[in-house]
């Protein structure tokens, strides 16, 4: 199965080097309009997060949220990087999809009708 997201360290270096960036409470948005691929997203979460089960949930919910906010996003080309900065198992769905939902808005990236 093709990936259909970034993948090489060059991309991940070049949003965060050359793109902007939306802080929310749970997750850093960093996006670039960029490229010819369309919508190509990247989900990262550190050790600080904790252990691989935890890092793998976070990306997971992430994963999740942008596959629901997907249809809603207004720009053609653009390499977007979700951040976690919450710890998954005190953190619940609602809560997360909210606060990507308006960084995504405040971003100008989705609209906000859906």
């Amino acid at each position: 199965m093709a990936s259909r997201g970034l993948t090489k360290d060059g991309q991940f270096r070049a949003v965060y080097r050359k793109g902007a960036r939306e802080v929310g409470k749970k997750v850093v948005i960093c996006y670039l309009r960029e490229g010819r691929e369309g919508i190509l997203p990247g989900f990262v979460a550190s050790r600080k997060i904790g252990k691989a089960t935890r890092r793998n949930r976070a990306k997971r919910l992430m994963r999740e949220i942008f596959r629901r906010l997907e249809p809603r996003i207004t720009e053609q080309h653009l390499w977007i990087v979700f951040i976690a900065s919450f710890r998954p198992e005190h953190t619940n769905y609602e809560e997360l999809f909210e606060d990507i939902e308006s960084s995504m808005t405040r971003a100008g990236l989705i609209s906000t009708h859906g």
